[in-house]
């Protein structure tokens, strides 16, 4: 690539200046034929902004072309144009755009300027305009991406700091609530649904949701010894690879604040119920934890109602159990007998000796609530 600071031929040179004292009719044109384009969000970036950008850009741009050193000022427009285009939220297929349009409309005002006498010299020269402008397209390009990057992690940041503040510690104020809420850019009183993963499952559950992630529509953070992801429920579904994973799943969270409270929930069933190997949510998970409770409450209870189980061999016991098991899932003795792949008279056999040793008639709704605690205790037959 030439310099940009070469020396040009004065023809050109004094060429390229009398851009100069036409710069007020090309920024005009400038204006016109941007406009014609609408590249940018109207709201977004002010015509006034649009139009000293314009300015200061073309002045440089004629600068660089007639071989001059930019000035200080010329030399750092590249980078505030790209950072303030980047915090303005104009997206840089637009930005290039919009710089390339500089050169058409020097390359016609230049035209206009030579006449027929020198257009053959201006041709020459096509290659020299081009490459300043690419030159500073590039420039602005990189001031962009370095911007946006910035702009990226600042928002990372600050999005890791409200869901510290959401949930890590106490559960946050309802005014805590509201900051959080706005800085997450969510309705604090929608509905969420949350994931619970236990901490060594962290690098399957990001690498599960990382395009989610990577577009704010699924929040993570970690909680005590659980890895969390939460999302408004409607605007993101759960996908195939996140219902793969091996955690608990509570649904329609209702409001920010009961995601703070979902969280200790969850971390609170992940610690007092086997390790998941799948997505469970509470309707599969409450006879486990109703289990550990009663464990706590009144010690023995539950090895002393199934202790009569023990006194049969092992293929008695597991055959009843898992009769019991299946029964309890369907609530049919024809559903039973497919399952576990007996005649239904085996299956009603087998329902009245578990009743026979532990008292539970599981055909009884009540006694079939206990069957079900009883059965997902630690300990008990698998």
């Amino acid at each position: 690539m030439e310099d940009a600071g070469a020396a040009r031929s004065p023809e050109w040179v004094a060429l390229v200046d009398r851009l100069d004292d036409e710069m007020d009719g090309i920024v005009d044109d400038f204006v016109q034929a941007f406009g014609e384009r609408s590249l940018y969000d109207r709201d977004a970036v002010p015509a006034q902004d649009l139009r000293d950008t314009a300015d200061a850009t073309l002045r440089m741009l004629v600068a660089r072309m007639a071989g001059r050193t930019p000035t200080e000022d010329e030399a750092a427009l590249a980078t505030t144009l790209g950072v303030r285009r980047a915090r303005q939220g104009v997206p840089l297929d637009a930005l290039l755009e919009a710089v390339r349009l500089d050169f058409r409309v020097l390359w016609r005002w230049l035209q206009r300027l030579a006449g027929d006498a020198q257009r053959a010299a201006l041709v020459d020269q096509v290659e020299w305009v081009l490459t300043v402008v690419e030159q500073y397209v590039g420039e602005v390009q990189q001031s962009f991406l370095r911007e946006t990057a910035a702009m990226q992690r600042d928002a990372r940041l600050a999005t890791e700091r409200h869901l510290a503040r959401l949930l890590s510690g106490d559960a946050p104020s309802a005014t805590a609530v509201e900051g959080i809420a706005q800085g997450l850019g969510v309705a604090a009183d929608a509905e969420f649904d949350l994931i619970a993963v236990p901490v060594d499952r962290i690098e399957l559950a990001q690498r599960a949701a990382a395009a989610a992630l990577a577009a704010g529509a699924v929040f993570g953070h970690s909680h005590g010894d659980a890895y969390c992801l939460f999302w408004v429920r409607g605007e993101e579904r759960l996908t195939d690879e996140l219902a793969a994973l091996p955690g608990v799943h509570l649904q329609r969270l209702a409001g920010l604040s009961a995601v703070a409270g979902g969280a200790r929930t969850a971390l609170a069933l992940l610690t007092t119920t086997p390790a998941p190997q799948r997505l469970v949510g509470v309707d599969e998970l409450w006879p486990v934890v109703a289990a550990g409770r009663l464990t706590e409450l009144v010690p023995g209870f539950v090895e002393l109602r199934l202790a009569p189980l023990l006194e049969l061999t092992d293929y008695q016991r597991d055959a009843i159990v898992e009769t019991v098991r299946a029964f309890l899932e369907t609530g049919s003795v024809h559903a039973t007998s497919k399952r576990v792949f007996c005649h239904r008279n085996t299956v009603l056999n087998r329902l009245a000796a578990f009743r026979d040793r532990t008292g539970l008639d599981v055909q009884v709704p009540v006694d079939s609530a206990l069957a079900h605690v009883l059965l997902a205790a630690d300990g008990a037959p698998r």
